[in-house]
Parts: C-alpha cells; sequence; structure tokens
C-alpha cells in the first residue's frame, strides 16, 4: 500500500512538473511568435470588382499618387500603366528592364520607384513620362550576412515610409522573397533601406549608387508578393501569395493582425485616401476593394 502511495505521488509529481514545462514552452514561443495564439480571420470588405482597363501582363506590384490621385500598376515585363481609380486607363508604357516585381511613390516629390528581382535595383522613375532618371543599387549584406542571397529568389515587393527628420526624406522598406522558414534557407525578411534620395543627384551606369539595409526582421510566412505602408494605421500591410494572407505589422516587426484575402496569384496591394484598397494579381486584374477594417 506504501509503495501505491509512493507511485501515485510521483506520477502526479511528474505531472505537474510536465504542464508546467507546457507553459513554459508555449509562453517561449508566444515571446518568439508574434502569431502565437493569432488566427487569421476573412478580411473585412466590400468587393467593388476588377477595374483594370485593357488586359495587362503579368502584373507585380501597384502604388497609389496621392498628387495625381492615379493608380500606378507595374508587370514582369517591365510594363507600366497609370490608371484612374474607377479603372479608366490614362497611359501605359515600357520600361527596358525586366523582372519588375514592386512600385511605390515618394509622395511628396511624387516619384516612383520601382524594385528589380535579382539585380536587386530600385529604379526612380518619373511618373509624366516613364523615365528612369536614378537607379540604386541595393547592398546585399548587413553586419557581414548576406540577407538579400545572390541567385536567390530576389526582392518581390517595395514601400516608401516619409520621415521629414530623416537626412535622405524617408527610407525603403523591401521585403524579401523565400519559400521556407527554415533555418539556412534563404531568409523571408523585410529590410529597411536607406537611399541616398537627398544626399546623392547624379546618375552613373558605370558606378551604381548604393542603398544600405539598416536593419531588418524576420517574417513568420513565406512567399512575400506585396508590401505597403498604411498610414493611417501606422504599419506595414505584407501579403503571401502561397498563403493568400495579409498581414498589419509594426515598424519594429510585430504582427497586429492577419486576414485572409480574396482572388489568387496576389502580386501588389495599396490602399487609396478614400479606403479603398487595391490588389493587383498576376493575371492581369486590378481588384478594388472598400476596406472595412476598425
Amino acid at each position: 500500500m506504501r509503495k501505491q502511495i509512493l507511485i501515485l505521488i510521483l506520477v502526479v509529481f511528474v505531472s505537474v512538473l510536465l504542464i508546467f514545462l507546457l507553459r513554459q514552452t508555449q509562453r517561449f514561443a508566444h515571446k518568439q511568435n508574434s502569431l502565437y495564439g493569432l488566427a487569421p480571420i476573412q478580411l473585412p470588405h466590400k468587393s467593388i470588382g476588377n477595374i483594370a482597363p485593357i488586359p495587362m501582363r503579368e502584373l507585380s506590384g501597384t502604388t497609389y499618387h496621392p498628387q495625381r490621385h492615379t493608380i500606378f500598376a507595374v508587370g514582369d515585363e517591365g510594363d507600366i500603366y497609370e490608371i484612374r481609380t474607377d479603372g479608366g486607363l490614362i497611359r501605359k508604357g515600357l520600361l527596358e528592364q525586366t523582372d519588375i516585381e514592386g512600385v511605390t511613390v515618394h509622395p511628396e516629390t511624387g516619384l516612383l520607384y520601382a524594385v528589380v528581382e535579382g539585380d536587386e535595383v530600385i529604379l526612380e522613375i518619373a511618373p509624366q513620362t516613364f523615365r528612369v532618371i536614378r537607379e540604386f543599387k541595393v547592398n546585399r549584406n548587413f553586419e557581414g550576412r548576406e540577407l538579400l542571397k545572390k541567385g536567390g529568389m530576389g526582392l518581390e515587393a517595395i514601400a516608401f515610409i516619409p520621415n521629414a527628420f530623416h537626412p535622405e526624406g524617408g527610407t525603403f522598406w523591401v521585403g524579401n522573397q523565400s519559400f521556407s522558414l527554415k533555418e539556412g534557407k534563404e531568409p523571408s525578411v523585410i529590410c529597411e533601406v536607406t537611399v541616398p534620395l537627398l544626399s546623392s543627384k547624379a546618375f552613373s551606369d558605370a558606378d551604381k549608387i548604393e542603398g544600405q539595409i539598416s536593419r531588418f526582421f524576420s517574417l513568420p510566412i513565406i512567399d512575400i508578393s506585396g508590401l505597403a505602408y498604411d498610414q493611417e494605421r501606422q504599419c506595414l500591410l505584407v501579403m503571401s501569395d502561397t498563403t493568400n494572407l495579409l498581414q498589419e505589422i509594426t515598424l519594429d516587426g510585430n504582427v497586429r493582425h492577419q486576414y485572409l484575402i480574396p482572388g489568387h496569384d496576389q502580386e501588389g496591394i495599396v490602399i487609396d485616401r478614400m479606403g479603398f484598397m487595391y490588389i493587383v494579381q498576376e493575371n492581369g486584374e486590378i481588384i478594388k476593394l472598400e476596406d472595412l477594417r476598425n
């Protein structure tokens, strides 16, 4: 009898210890993973529909121009379009570079900036003529580590965040595409890049002007395909094509919310000043939604 009581006490002790260790592990996981316990919900929205005015080739990025009140969209083959927010085509052009994977705008100057996948280059583009003004090579390394792997999947998204107190007027955020979260594989990261927008005026083909990674954070999702700055909520909108997810992420890397988004092969996202969301898809559609997030 005494032996049975000792065994029972031992079993209870071990059970309590296991529960304690499990809870400690969960707390640790919560601290290490901002998505712990954060289940995705359907994006609150009202669908307006596809507003693409003409067939568009392999769309890969989009942005809203606050001065012109228009939408710009780019494609993998170098196509660039300007359309009205109701879908009317204003004009289209063709950039010499291909593998254009994202576009953003500097709200003060009105200049467009497109990212070239593989080359890890940011193009400065005049919105009136689609002329490339300057070209900025992004340094792949950060503190001795190659974050943007040469020969890897490459940069897939870009957003500019203005800052009147920054010496260059603001910084870019770029998303590196990766299809694995395993250690040693190409990292799924968002990088803040400082580019000499104000301190360097000249463009030279022989001597590319470099942008430097100033900080980064790893993401808990793969296949980053779109990136935008949500000024109202002061956060980044990070979109994943493979998982059909949209995340609200603070500038220190914390995930606030994550949503399941409509459509498929989503390649770019932006919000206009009226609260409408635009998602461009690889099949050439531009899906317009009324954004009903709180």
